[in-house]
Parts: structure tokens; sequence; C-alpha cells
């Protein structure tokens, strides 16, 4: 079986901060990977690396889940319109996702209800599909592109804005948008609970559909927009194990862990490192013992963000014992 293990959050610092987070960290198994295979850097975000791996940008995800509900009768434009929280920073405006929160299913019908009534006659209808994760469907042509989600949690969001024709006409909707949230008696009850308001949407996944190709034919992942890919490509589709004991072996698969994606995208560099530590215990130490046994022909490893690479690791490349173990603060 072949194995291609993607790691959102592996690499997520600077080239200074990452040297000091990463020090003293225990990972034998995982420095003997990085050390006997062959690492090409490659510095991108979650949405670059997906596109990679399946061929195409990964556009036309909320028409996907529109189809998937029933919704899409094929006219009009559809966005992801998933429920966030932004936080004021001095002069920054970082976004918290659903991930954060816990929204329940009459605050969401409450929530769209509101927006419904001010910008129905925008030609603008907001569908909960679930709790955490909204439709928007747009009679008119979007006439802009905007930011996945997986590359701003934890970012500025000023640097993500809608851009294109209309591009700034979005900015100014989220803006009246986040204005009526503000005064819905749904966020004043979730802030008396010491829960984060629901304060605005983050707008997404736009256009049709592309032609995937399937990067392996069994993906193993929690996330939901990642099960509409695989289905569109022909993936057989499951969730992530929690530890490489759990894997079933067979067909070559694709593998999304997302254990240190939170900490990442919220910085919480303590959080990331015990993180770090479960991942050696229960999938790099089991990873390079199946190497060794032949249980696996192939491994690849993507890490993203600032430090990222590709890491591609076969059972001969063990034999190497002239190439030295790598610890992971090296990389920075």
């Amino acid at each position: 079986m072949k194995l291609t293990l993607l790691l959102p959050g592996l690499c997520w610092l600077d080239a200074h901060d990452g040297a000091e987070v990463s020090k003293g960290l225990s990972l034998p198994a995982l420095q003997r990977l990085l050390g006997r295979g062959t690492l090409q850097r490659r510095e991108q975000g979650l949405s670059a690396s997906i596109a990679r791996l399946w061929g195409a940008p990964p556009a036309g995800l909320a028409r996907l889940a529109a189809r998937q509900a029933g919704l899409d009768a094929g006219a009009g434009e559809w966005l992801l319109a998933d429920p966030v929280h932004l936080r004021i920073d001095r002069d920054r405006a970082l976004l918290a996702d659903v991930g954060v929160m816990q929204v329940a299913r009459d605050e969401a019908v409450k929530l769209t209800d509101a927006l419904n009534r001010h910008f129905g006659e925008d030609g603008l209808t907001f569908h909960p599909l679930q709790p955490g994760r909204w439709l928007l469907h747009a009679a008119k042509p979007l006439a802009a592109g905007f930011t996945p989600l997986w590359d701003v949690v934890g970012e500025d969001i000023n640097h993500h804005l809608p851009q294109g024709e209309a591009g700034l006409a979005w900015s100014r909707m989220l803006n009246e948008l986040q204005m009526l949230l503000y005064t819905q008696p749904v966020n004043d009850e979730r802030e008396m609970r010491g829960e984060l308001a629901i304060n605005s949407v983050w707008l997404w996944g736009e256009g049709q559909p592309a032609a995937w190709r399937a990067p392996a034919p069994r993906l193993l992942a929690d996330d939901e927009a990642l099960h509409w890919l695989a289905a569109e490509s022909g993936m057989q589709a499951d969730g992530a194990p929690f530890a490489f004991d759990g894997m079933e072996g067979g067909a070559d698969s694709l593998l999304v862990l997302d254990a240190l994606q939170a900490a990442a995208q919220y910085r919480d560099a303590w959080g990331w490192r015990e993180a770090l530590e479960r991942l050696e215990r229960d999938w790099f130490a089991p990873l390079l013992q199946a190497l060794r046994r032949g249980k696996l022909a192939q491994l690849t490893i993507i890490a993203t963000g600032p430090a990222g690479f590709e890491l591609n690791i076969a059972p001969a490349d063990l034999w190497k014992f002239w190439k030295r173990a790598r610890p992971l603060a090296a990389l920075y």
C-alpha cells in the first residue's frame, strides 16, 4: 500500500519562531523519516496542497453542497457562507471558524431567517444546511473571487477580502451583514452564556466543480468538503482513524490528519507541541515500523505552511545509514 499523509499545520511558523517552538521535541521516528527520505521544499497553504493533489483548485464546493442537499436547480450562483466569529486585535480582524464554537440548530435558523429578511430583496438567500455550515444563493453573477476558509482561520481577514470586479460590493455587503448580526438576540444570549458571538460569515467555494482527478483510490479525512471532492473524483471516503493501528490495509490512500491544524491556526505553541508528540506515538513511529516491515511500499508526507515540504520515502531508503536523522527545527 502507498500512503500519502497530508498534515496541515506541521510547518506553520516562520524561520525564527519555528526553530524556537520546535526545540527540544522528542520525535525520533519523524526525525528518521525526515533524514532518510527525499525532501522537497514547498511553501503553500492547505488549499494549494489540495489543488496539487486533485489536479485543479477546489472551486465549486458550494454548488456541490447545494446539489447534495437537493437545492441546486442550475440557476444563479452558490457560496458557502460558514458562520464565524471575528475578533478585533488592534488593527486586525482575526477569524475563528465554527470549530471553536458550538452552534445550535435553532440559532442557525433564527440568524439565517434574519439575514434572508434583510437581504432577500437583493437576490441573496441563506440556507442553514447544518448549524455550522450555511449556503448562500445569489440570483446574480458573483463577479468576485473568495479565499477558502482553510487559508483564513486565525488570520487577518483584511488580507483575504473578496477580489475582482464586485469585490468591494461584497465587502460592503459583509459589513452590513456583520452589523445586522450584532443586533440579533441570539448573539446577546450567546454572550450572556460566555460563548462567542456569531458575528459574521465567511464566503467561499464559488464557481463550477472542476475536472478533478483522484489522488488515490481512498480518502481518509474528517473534513466534509474533502469528502465532496472525493465523491466527485470517484474516491472511496471514510473518516480518519485515531491512530495507524486503526488503518485497514488494501487500497492506496490519501490520509488527512488535522490534529495540528487548530493549534497552528490559533498560534497555540504548547497545544501544537503536545499534538505533535501524540502524532509521533500514534502515527510516525508505527509508519516507520510499517516501512521497515514492507507493509508500506511508499510514504509521502505533505506539510503545509511557510516551511512546508513534500517528503517521499520507500523501505529501501531506510537502509541509507549515512543519512542522519533530521530534527524538525532544522527545516526552518
